[in-house]
C-alpha cells in the first residue's frame, strides 16, 4: 500500500471518529424517557424541583380569570443565571405561555409573551428570591393593572401590565417548574398554591401571608377557585382542595410544546451560557471541517470553493439530523443557531486546511504528487 492510500485511510478513520464524537456529544444523554426530577418533601408540605421537571393540570383553568390573583409559597434552592427558571405559568389552548412567574438569579420576574419579540413585556423585583429563603408571593391583576407582593408587602405595581385582557381566550393548563418547551426549569421547593378569580386587596394579602396556606382553605365567593396544599407526601397527584383541577406529577419528564429548529431571534440570550454554547458549537465542528476537507482533497482534487461547499453541506446535514433527533429528547432543545454555528465552525476548519494544504503533499512523490496539484 502506497503512502497516498495510507493517508486516505487514516484521514477516513479520523473523520469517522470525529463524526461519532459529534453525534455522541450532540445527542447525549440519549434518553427519550428521562426522569421527571420532582420529589415530595417529607418533613413539610410541598414538592421539590431539583432539575429538569414539570407538574401540570390535565384540565383547563377552572373559570374565567379576568381578573385574577395567584398566591405561591416557595423557596429557591439555587440562583441560576444561565436561564430564567419558570416557576408558574398559565398556558393557552395551543400550549403556549399566557404569562409566567420566574426567577433569574435572585430576581423575581413576571413575563408575558415570547422572550425576544417586541410584544414581550416583563416586570420584576430585585433580590426577592434569594437562595434558601422562603417567600410568600402574591400576584393580583385586573383592569387597574398588576401588583406583586412579597411576604405581604407591595413591592411592584404596574398599571399598564395585565396578565389577561378581556380580548384573550381563557387560559388552559397550569404549568409548574418549567416552560412548556422544557428548557427553562426552576430549582426550588413549592410549598403551596392558591388561585383566585378576583383581585385580592392589600389587606387580604397581608392577612394571608403569616398563615402560609394553613388556614386559607375556604370555599365560596371569597375563597380561591383552586387550592393546592401539597400535603400528600407521595403519589402522582397534587390534589385541588377546592375542585377537581388536580396537578399531575409524571414519573418521566416530558415536553408539552415540542419545538423544531427554533430561530435565533426567539431564543437569544445575552449571557455567558448562551455565548459559551455558540463557541462550543463552532469549536466542535472545526476539526471536522479540517479533516473532512483534507480527506476529500486526498481522494480527488477539488477547487477551494468546492471543498468548502461540500464540507459545509455535509456538516449542515449532520447538524440538522442531530437537531431533529433532539426534538424527541426531552432534555435537549432543537435550535437553528446550533446548525448555523456548526456550519461556521466547519467553514473555519476548511479554511485552516487550505492554508496548510501544501505541506500535505511534501512526502507524496511521483505521479501522486502531480495528481494533487491544482
Amino acid at each position: 500500500m502506497d503512502l497516498l492510500s495510507v493517508r486516505k485511510n487514516v484521514l477516513g478513520l479520523i473523520c469517522l471518529v470525529i463524526t461519532a464524537g459529534i453525534l455522541l456529544a450532540g445527542l447525549w444523554p440519549l434518553d427519550f424517557w428521562p426522569e421527571n426530577k420532582v420529589r415530595w418533601l417529607q418533613d413539610e408540605n410541598g414538592v421539590q424541583f431539583y432539575g429538569q421537571a414539570l407538574i401540570f393540570t390535565q384540565l383547563p383553568a377552572p373559570c374565567s380569570l379576568h381578573p385574577c390573583s395567584v398566591e405561591l409559597s416557595l423557596q429557591p434552592t439555587t440562583e441560576k443565571s444561565s436561564h430564567i427558571g419558570h416557576i408558574f405559568s398559565f398556558l393557552d389552548d395551543h400550549g403556549s405561555e399566557t404569562f409566567f412567574l420566574g426567577q433569574w438569579r435572585s430576581l423575581l420576574l413576571l413575563g408575558k409573551g415570547i422572550h425576544g419579540k417586541k410584544t414581550y413585556r416583563e416586570i420584576g423585583i430585585r433580590d426577592a428570591l434569594k437562595k434558601g429563603d422562603k417567600r410568600f408571593v402574591t400576584i393580583t391583576s385586573g383592569v387597574d393593572g398588576t401588583n406583586i407582593y412579597v411576604d405581604g408587602l407591595l413591592l411592584e405595581s404596574s398599571p399598564r401590565f395585565q396578565l389577561f385582557s378581556m380580548k384573550e381566550k381563557l387560559p388552559g393548563k397550569i404549568l409548574l417548574g418549567n416552560s412548556p418547551t422544557g428548557g427553562e426549569y426552576w430549582t426550588g421547593n413549592l410549598l403551596g398554591l392558591a388561585i383566585y378569580d378576583r383581585v385580592l386587596t392589600g389587606e387580604e394579602v397581608s392577612q394571608h401571608f403569616p398563615q402560609h396556606f394553613h388556614d386559607s382553605k375556604k370555599s365560596g365567593e371569597e375563597g380561591p377557585v383552586s387550592f393546592y396544599l401539597f400535603d400528600e407526601h407521595s403519589g402522582t397527584l397534587a390534589h385541588d382542595s377546592i375542585g377537581d383541577h388536580h396537578l399531575t406529577i409524571p414519573s418521566r419528564f416530558e415536553v408539552l410544546q415540542k419545538t423544531i429548529l427554533v430561530p435565533p431571534w426567539e431564543d437569544f440570550r445575552f449571557n455567558r451560557s448562551y455565548l459559551m454554547d455558540i463557541l462550543t458549537n463552532i469549536l466542535g465542528f472545526m476539526p471536522f471541517g479540517f479533516f473532512i476537507s483534507a480527506y476529500l482533497w486526498m481522494r480527488k482534487p477539488h477547487s477551494n470553493f468546492q471543498l468548502l461547499l461540500i464540507s459545509v453541506i455535509i456538516a449542515g446535514c449532520m447538524s440538522v439530523f442531530i437537531e431533529l433527533v433532539q426534538v424527541y429528547l426531552p432534555t435537549r432543545s432543537s435550535q437553528l443557531i446550533d446548525v448555523m454555528m456548526n456550519m461556521l465552525g466547519t467553514a473555519i476548519g476548511v479554511s485552516l486546511f487550505l492554508k496548510t494544504r501544501t505541506s500535505w503533499s511534501v512526502s507524496v512523490s511521483g505521479k501522486a504528487a502531480r495528481d494533487l496539484e491544482f
